[in-house]
């Protein structure tokens, strides 16, 4: 079908805010008086906080506020566990865990104070490594664990266990005696850091009344204005949560950090406080990706049918826990996107004394598709099959089950490896330079249904909302809580409403990311906003148009089926020149009717959320995506330079073309870091890398262009059959090149990142 503004790449609405530098970010934001906010952070991994004075800090002169747990009502915090306080009372679980807080007139007044504050601590032991958290005798992280809220089916406490699951189909131990081919192994992944350029900053300040404006770099202001409430027990009412530009988000940006600390600065000083991490703090203490330990063993049958799998996967999930569930999502990600007749997995999350961990691209996904697309390899070769054969004869077909139970629909797994294969085919046909190998590696992104058994019972992830205002002049406002945080969303909204009202893309503006005046919406991420904000947007805006065509229709005296909206006019199909203009229905409504056209579309949403439930128990279309890579391997050093890349991705249908390629060349970019040079490193809890020289992250000089594929197999549930494409193409970059390797050198690397020095050891034939 061809549209008017959809399938096109129109300027993103705030293109000319960031290129001239007139976005404002969360530090950006000046007052008169404006006060400097730093955090006191523990030193020792565990303790009890004996004592804290702080006398000498405010003796200080230019400081005006220090808070320390005694400033806060104790109350728990977290978005899917209740785990953690504002400022760390009774004890502190990791080296940074925030233990006071100051406000100064300056930076250097502020860091002053710190050094003056007096913190007494009796040091408990503490376990850092995965394996011995769960060792007879471990040092409890929560001792109180069993009695946290939480919002999982899974949550099972039990010592430093937070959550477990089991997924189960067939019968896996009769399984391995009928398989021809069996291989088993263990996979290790970091922790590693989301990359964002712009640390996290935050301004507060109070008015008068005493009510409080937030304005923060953040995705979701609407789960930051929660845990502000909740955690220092301020009314909703009291408090206004503005979502200011974000400088890169990754996964790092959706949950409250430093915004309730700057808050009570705020309401202590009785001042405008802004609050900024350092780089330092970034890669120390905030809430990055969890490390994980896999065991995987998959058996098939000689003609190359998957029989069998069988895998653990362990989070080590820090002091503090941010994530929101997602172990039946790794279930489904250590399965694939597969038909396996008998299965046996089990995902946990277990507690240490490490930094805290959350969201990073794609949650959960890299750490178990790394295990299983290695292993999918290890598995074809044995087979003497070609890897993508191999994976096309054991891919979904429609109406397939997945392992939650439920129907698979439109998949789009068989049409990326074919194009993938068909790639690599027109490769191959040229000489391999020396020490070269090429590597393969498909992925699947959501297939795990809301209502599933299991799921998180926090149904807020499942709530979007929009409106659609129509002004007197026949101009649009579309308002949503979704945030730009760089992938170009809010410009795919106005791309749907300005189809949907049959309106020019520069006819519609945007209000976004505002608690007082949006509407709710949990935020922007897990490639939901294209497909969940979307669909409520397209609602809305059909809302609004149904407005106009029942005025139109009484005023033109003629049935709303014969109405079409073209050009901001609304009239009677093939008779354009009876009919009205969006500004003159506008302006009727508010004249005869006493209100605006506000499209709201409730109804709706209610009747396509009943529908989707009973059709597919809520199931969002699964994004399919397969990727090529070609690397060459310096045998003197171990050194790995990726010569070619190829990743083919369903999107369903391309909104916004060259958005979905910036996600890809961007997510390729960020696989590229993991895989190869990414690892916060730690020894006992404390960072040893905290800084961009010693933490490295690709540059453009490694940073290959990334040829691309995009097909489109329209999905049932997306706004004009499109689905996510944000996450799935970070995560095939580790195996894809783990398998490039393999075919390069014979040696497989079961660890990430596959440094030169991994890769040399492993070619000197010791242990990789």
């Amino acid at each position: 079908m061809e549209y008017r503004v959809l399938g096109k790449s129109v300027l993103k609405k705030d293109a000319a805010e960031k290129a001239t530098g007139r976005a404002k970010f969360g530090g950006d934001f000046l007052f008169p008086d404006l006060l400097t906010g730093k955090v006191l952070r523990s030193p020792i991994a565990h303790g009890r906080i004996v004592k804290i004075d702080t006398r000498r800090a405010l003796a200080l002169p230019g400081v005006k506020a220090v808070v320390t747990h005694e400033d806060t009502p104790h109350q728990l915090v977290g978005r899917w566990v209740k785990d953690r306080t504002i400022l760390a009372w009774e004890q502190v679980r990791f080296i940074g865990d925030p233990v006071a807080a100051v406000a100064a007139v300056d930076e250097e007044t502020a860091e002053e104070a710190l050094q003056l504050i007096s913190v007494e601590y009796e040091e408990l032991p503490a376990v850092f490594d995965i394996a011995d958290a769960e060792g007879p005798g471990a040092p409890l992280v929560h001792e109180r664990l069993a009695k946290y809220e939480c919002e999982s089916a899974h949550f099972h406490p039990k010592g430093n266990l937070l959550a477990e699951t089991h997924l189960t189909l067939g019968d896996v131990e009769n399984a391995w005696a009928h398989c021809d081919a069996v291989w088993e192994d263990t996979y290790r992944t970091p922790v590693v850091h989301q990359g964002f350029i712009q640390p996290h900053e935050v301004t507060a300040a109070s008015d008068a009344s005493g009510r409080i404006t937030v304005w923060t770099s953040s995705k979701a202001p609407f789960i930051v204005r929660q845990a502000v409430s909740q955690g220092l027990n301020i009314p909703m009412s009291r408090l206004r949560v503005i979502a200011a530009a974000v400088g890169g988000d990754y996964g790092g940006k959706g949950t409250a950090q430093i915004e309730p600390l700057c808050v009570l600065l705020a309401m202590k000083s009785g001042k405008p406080v802004r609050l900024a991490l350092t780089r330092e703090e970034e890669l120390s203490f905030t809430f990055m990706r969890e490390a994980t330990i896999t065991r995987l063993k998959i058996g098939a049958r000689q003609d190359g049918a998957l029989l069998a799998l069988q895998g653990q996967i362990t989070y080590d999930t820090g002091a503090y826990c941010d994530l929101v569930g997602h172990l039946d999502m790794s279930c489904v990600l250590l399965h694939g996107p597969y038909r396996i007749p008998h299965v046996d997995i089990t995902a946990r999350r277990v507690y240490t004394n490490n930094s805290p961990r959350g969201h990073m691209r794609a949650p959960p996904a890299p750490q178990p598709v790394f295990a299983l697309e290695s292993h999918l390899d290890m598995v074809a070769r044995k087979l003497n099959m070609d890897p993508i054969e191999f994976r096309l004869k054991n891919a979904y077909d429609e109406g397939d089950r997945m392992p939650t139970g439920a129907r698979v629909a439109n998949p789009g797994i068989k049409e990326t490896l074919k194009r993938t294969q068909e790639f690599l085919r027109e490769q191959q046909k040229k000489a391999l330079e020396p020490n070269t190998g090429w590597g393969v590696a498909a992925c699947q992104w959501g297939g795990v249904p809301i209502t599933a058994s299991g799921a998180s019972r926090d149904r807020r992830s499942a709530v979007s909302s929009a409106w659609v205002k129509i002004n007197d002049d026949g101009s649009i406002v579309l308002l949503t809580g979704a945030t730009e945080s760089g992938g170009g969303p809010l410009t795919i909204l106005c791309q749907i409403v300005a189809e949907v009202l049959g309106v020019g893309y520069d006819d519609v503006s945007v209000i976004a990311s505002d608690t007082d005046g949006t509407p709710y919406e949990i935020g922007t991420g897990g490639s939901r906003t294209t497909v969940r904000v979307g669909n409520s947007v397209r609602q809305a805006a059909e809302d609004a148009r149904r407005q106009l065509f029942d005025l139109a229709a009484s005023k033109l005296k003629v049935t709303v089926g014969d109405l079409v909206t073209v050009g901001g006019r609304v009239y009677e199909r093939g008779h354009s020149d009876k009919g009205l203009s969006l500004a003159e229905l506008a302006s009727l409504a508010i004249n005869e009717r006493g209100a605006p056209i506000l499209g709201t579309g409730a109804e709706l949403r209610r009747a396509e959320v009943q529908a989707g439930k009973d059709e597919e128990n809520w199931l969002d279309a699964p994004m399919h995506g397969a990727h090529a890579v070609r690397v060459q391997v310096d045998p003197d050093t171990g050194m790995v330079t990726v010569k070619d890349y190829f990743a083919c991705h369903d999107v369903g249908f391309a909104i916004h073309p060259q958005n979905v390629e910036g996600q890809i060349q961007g997510a390729v970019a960020t696989g590229l870091g993991c895989a190869l040079y990414e690892e916060v490193i730690t020894d006992k809890g404390r960072s040893l890398n905290p800084n961009l020289s010693d933490y490295r992250l690709p540059t453009t000089s490694d940073v290959m262009p990334v040829q691309m594929e995009i097909v489109e197999i329209p999905s049932r549930t997306g706004p004009f059959g499109a689905k996510g494409i944000g996450e799935p193409p970070i995560i095939p970059v580790a195996p894809a090149i783990a398998n490039a390797i393999y075919d390069a050198t014979g040696v497989r690397l079961t660890q990430l990142p596959m440094t030169a020095e991994r890769v040399y050891m492993g070619m000197k034939g010791k242990k990789g």
